[in-house]
């Protein structure tokens, strides 16, 4: 593990490098699915991503904005 300062995300609850984020109070994926920041191109070691400590976690809300974008690609 490594000692840059970790914060919890508002939105799914996972820890995040605080210096990997755009939002103060978001991970990255939040932040890119909430407000459409550049999303972090995640690699996973042991169940975390290595580049911004995310887990892969995704709230109730950001589960639906996903599926209906999804479904958006497929109807338009």
């Amino acid at each position: 593990m490594t000692n840059r300062p970790l914060k919890t995300c508002d939105e799914c609850g996972s820890l995040f490098f605080a210096d990997t984020s755009r939002m103060d109070s978001l991970c990255p994926e939040c932040a890119h699915l909430l407000y459409g920041y550049e999303p972090c191109v995640h690699t996973f070691v042991n169940g975390r991503c290595s580049r911004c400590h995310w887990d892969g976690s995704v709230s109730d809300y950001g589960r639906k904005l996903k599926q209906e974008r999804d479904d958006g690609d497929l109807g338009a």
